[in-house]
């Protein structure tokens, strides 16, 4: 059998926490125990034979609205309900026992069946569902207990024990879903329906009050024809939902009637009257049930052809439109009739008015441009004589002289015997496209006449990072072709020495799409290596879609050997200038400083004379001491030997001591650098470090300055700091001082780098870092 699943499986009751399945099974004992009350009062007395039996019906929905895992507690809840009624009923045991077996037997073989079936809450909204709902729920379930249940009370037969379930579980077990469907769902309904669903409702509790329960009713069975209009009502406009109800309206007020001895069903024994009863109910259930079902189908059925319909008609709307703006149409050309059909679109196409086109062949033929007709018209008979489908652009000319350009592809269609039979096809206006490819193709040969004329080097890439353009210059300057030079093929003429770096500058600037700037040494197309200037940029379409790099390249060789010059210039005016101080320093040295060693000694020997001069002696020594003690202190500052005959970190750190001697100030001096340094390394650090400390000692504010050499691979580092008053970095490059710019200029003859940081009342850091065992940049051969 196929199962029928519902579209949601999820249960309309749903428990998560403990105290929520508790209120769940509370809530099922009470409603059960109320069930089996009402059932109670609907049982024919003293015979004790029950019409009809709820509690199962209930049940059987309750567990249907509920998850699997709980249904045993669901179950033992409900059958406890049934129980606690039973015994206020002052059943026998026996009876009670047997009872509850077939109550739950019943209960589970109908709960069980329907789910598994329809995979949770049915819907019997066809045929077929209710058929397999039945087979379960009313049929199977009762016959299976009906023996049992007949046995328990000797008042009841098996037809009547049969027809009291199955008469529940076809009517109160739907009319129990129904309303827990509208409870749970959200779905909005008008509250025109809800009022012609109460006036119904009230209108057959009316006739159904005259018919089974009022005086004189017994002698009125013609009044059962009344309520057929209101069976049928319920079931065109409620379908089973609303049947279902109906009918327990009407079961509800006809069992009263018999039991109270009232209405058509009471003239005869109590299992007589009893099977009756429940004959016509289950007969009107029956009949209603499956009439409702069938107008359900009907109204799905159309309400799915209009959706079919509508669907076809918002799918050829949408093919119209998709058509118009794509400036597509169709045709459909009758090779035996010669009739050529076109759509609207395709009349526009060729600027011709709705209705305009002629309907044959050679009404198309003379639209096409005269240069095309020949090779349009082969095209034509290889797909009559083929078969196979063709596609292929041509020109047309419009009413107005205008020239426009379609494309078409269309196929032949032909009889078994492989004769012709119709042709169809669409076509397509790609005016637009072709003036667009006009359009790139005219503004690619501009950018291609300026890039050949200008006199820097073009270059550009795609989205793969590889050349796809190199402009003429470049490929005079390499002298080799396009074809060599686009891919990969450029970098065989990058030197050796700088390919890698030019690769890794390229590669990781095309990653992050960003413009990058880099010199390299490109072969000439005489072998010579030349300096380049290479600035990329990232391209970008007007969507803003990436579409690879666009460089310019100029050839800076001669702008390098003119800043080698400059920069050997500069070098020999500080060796000069170094020199001189050489030579002061040597004359102060030899010179002044023996001078007044000498006065020295003579003031010596003044003061071995006892004499009124001897106080003043005393201090013209002292004085003329400390004259010499200065003077030699600028010798040092001016050329400091010890450079060369300590080596450059002792000399530096000699310089240091006595700097902190004569100044005061403490001088923090750590070195980690083991290798012997070039002098020409050493006299710029110490330059740079005589001024940093000069101006320490007169600006910062401190008395404390921390120095520190350090040493790394191929890397000499200079550091001084203090946490004096700081200054601002920019104002103090541009003002008159000479002291910055010196330090820079030196430190640049080099190959370093100098970084002054410093803000105000933040202190000053000073950093140089100085190449050692590398080749001078600046004296490296070019080419």
């Amino acid at each position: 059998m196929t199962k029928c699943h519902n579209s949601s499986s999820r249960p309309p009751i749903h428990p998560h926490s403990p105290f929520q399945i508790a209120i769940v099974i509370c809530s099922t004992a009470i409603l059960s125990y109320l069930a089996a009350r009402i059932g109670g009062a609907l049982v024919l007395r003293p015979e004790m034979i029950w019409p009809v039996w709820p509690g199962c019906a209930f049940l059987v929905a309750l567990l249907l609205l509920t998850p699997r895992r709980i249904w045993p507690a669901v179950l033992i809840a409900g059958l406890s309900g049934f129980a606690l009624y039973d015994v206020q009923e002052a059943l026998p045991v026996k009876a009670i026992a047997l009872l509850l077996l077939a109550d739950g037997i019943e209960i589970l073989v109908a709960a069980l069946g329907v789910h598994y079936v329809f995979g949770g809450v049915p819907r019997l909204n066809n045929v077929k569902s209710l058929t397999t709902y039945s087979f379960f729920a009313v049929v199977l379930a009762p016959f299976s207990v009906a023996s049992i249940a007949s046995s328990a009370l000797e008042s009841d037969s098996w037809w009547i024990s049969f027809f009291t379930e199955a008469l529940a579980l076809l009517t109160l077990t739907p009319a129990t879903l129904s309303w827990a469907d509208i409870a749970s769902s959200r779905v909005e309904r008008s509250k025109a329906r809800y009022l012609e669903s109460a006036l119904m409702s009230v209108g057959l509790g009316i006739l159904s009050y005259f018919t089974f329960l009022a005086s004189g009713s017994e002698s009125r069975p013609t009044m059962l024809y009344s309520l057929v209009p209101f069976l049928l009502w319920s079931a065109l406009r409620f379908g089973t939902a609303g049947t279902s109800n109906s009918i327990v309206i009407v079961g509800f007020l006809a069992i009263l009637g018999t039991i109270h001895g009232r209405g058509p069903f009471r003239d005869g024994s109590p299992v007589h009257d009893v099977l009756s009863l429940q004959l016509f109910l289950l007969v009107a259930a029956s009949s209603f049930m499956v009439l409702a079902t069938v107008v359900e189908e009907h109204k799905a059925a159309e309400q799915a052809a209009r959706k079919s319909e509508e669907a076809l008609r918002i799918s050829e709307e949408r093919l119209r439109l998709a058509q118009q703006a794509a400036r597509i149409g169709t045709f459909e050309w009758n090779i035996r009739t010669g009739v050529d059909s076109w759509t609207s679109e395709l009349e526009v196409m060729h600027g011709l008015p709705p209705g305009g086109f002629g309907g044959t062949q050679s009404a198309w033929e003379n639209l096409i441009h005269p240069d095309d007709l020949a090779e349009v018209l082969q095209w034509v008979d290889e797909a009559l004589k083929t078969g196979r489908p063709m596609t292929g652009e041509w020109r047309v000319i419009w009413p107005d002289k205008s020239i426009h350009w379609i494309a078409g592809r269309w196929q032949v269609f032909t009889t078994e015997s492989g004769e012709p039979l119709r042709m169809i096809g669409v076509n397509l206006d790609i005016t637009e496209r072709r003036q667009a490819e006009n359009a790139v193709r005219e503004s690619e040969l501009r950018f291609k006449s300026v890039a050949d004329t200008a006199p820097v080097l073009i270059w550009m890439s795609g989205t793969d990072k590889l050349c796809t353009y190199f402009n003429k210059p470049w490929l005079e300057f390499t002298g080799r072709t396009m074809e060599q030079e686009t891919g990969n093929g450029w970098a065989e003429g990058v030197h050796c020495d700088d390919i890698q770096r030019c690769v890794n500058t390229y590669t990781k600037s095309f990653d992050k799409r960003e413009k990058f700037r880099m010199e390299y040494r490109l072969r000439r197309h005489d072998g010579a290596y030349r300096w380049i200037l290479d600035i990329g940029v990232p391209r970008f379409n007007q969507d803003g879609l990436f579409e690879g790099y666009i460089g310019i390249s100029v050839d800076i060789t001669e702008q390098r050997i003119a800043e080698k010059a400059l920069a050997e210039m500069t070098r020999k005016l500080i060796e000069a200038q170094e020199q001189e101080r050489a030579r002061i320093g040597r004359e102060l040295h030899d010179d002044i400083n023996q001078r007044l060693a000498m006065l020295a000694v003579e003031l010596e020997r003044l003061e071995e004379n006892p004499s009124d001069l001897q106080n003043s002696a005393r201090e013209l020594r002292r004085q003329t001491l400390e004259i010499s003690s200065e003077v030699q202190a600028l010798s040092h500052d001016l050329h400091s030997s010890k450079l060369e005959y300590l080596g450059i970190v002792a000399g530096i750190k000699s310089w240091c001591k006595e700097f902190s001697e004569r100044q005061k100030v403490e001088i923090d001096f750590r070195s980690g650098v083991q290798s012997l340094l070039p002098i020409d390394v050493g006299r710029t650090l110490l330059r740079v470090l005589q001024e940093a400390l000069h101006n320490a000692s007169k600006h910062s504010g401190v008395r404390q300055v921390g120095v520190e050499l350090r040493e790394t691979a191929g890397e000499i580092q200079m550091i001084v700091r203090d946490s004096g008053k700081g200054f601002n970095v920019e104002t103090a490059l541009h003002g008159t001082g000479l002291g910055l710019t010196s330090m820079q200029e030196r430190v640049r003859l080099v190959n370093g780098t100098i970084k002054i940081d410093s803000k105000p009342m933040h202190g000053t850091s000073i950093h140089v870092r100085v190449p050692v065992g590398l080749d001078d940049i600046s004296e490296r051969a070019v080419g």
